[in-house]
């Protein structure tokens, strides 16, 4: 009788002692590096001359930390141009510095993102303005993850400018002591 009721007691108690053991993958009290390509079309704008646009690919890294322990990141950066600095009429981007806040839909593995921030273009034409993302992220374990995504920027000063950029990049997370 003691082996059925063991038995019984083993069956109940292990479907939750798996649940236990199921894996996490979402972002709470993690922060660490962020790498992305990109490839962005620029347009820009400035008073006494037309508007000039051009394609740029690059290269941004940055630092993401989980600033409210519910996953989401302010993910602080910069991105260089891929190509040559030579730029003697100031009309392409070639160095900018982003703040982004990302927030994440999902707890699995696979999830979206909806990112929101600041964008500064910084060489050739100083200015700054807002900046919106939309994303999909796949996580191998809480501590690192690949993703896609698009994002839009908009940046006002010496000159006016607009930015669309398609990227794909590589997070790695480290968990906060």
């Amino acid at each position: 009788m003691s082996v059925r009721r063991a038995l019984l007691a083993a069956a109940v108690a292990w479907p939750a002692a798996a649940g236990a053991l199921e894996p996490r993958f979402d972002h709470r009290e993690t922060h660490g590096p962020v790498v992305e390509t990109l490839g962005a079309r620029d347009t820009l704008a400035s008073s006494g001359r037309g508007s000039v646009a051009t394609w740029r690919p690059g290269l941004r890294a940055g630092w993401g930390f989980d600033v409210t322990g519910e996953g989401s990141e302010l993910i602080l950066g910069a991105e260089v141009a891929l190509r040559s600095f030579d730029d003697p009429r100031d009309e392409r981007v070639l160095v900018a510095a982003s703040a982004r806040y990302r927030s994440y839909f999902g707890t699995e593995e696979l999830k979206t993102f909806f990112e929101v921030g600041a964008y500064a273009p910084i060489h050739s034409r100083l200015a700054a303005g807002p900046l919106v993302g939309l994303g999909v992220i796949y996580d191998f374990s809480r501590r690192s993850g690949l993703f896609v995504a698009a994002e839009f920027a908009t940046a006002f000063g010496e000159a006016r400018l607009s930015t669309l950029a398609l990227l794909a990049g590589a997070q790695v997370r480290f968990e906060l002591p």
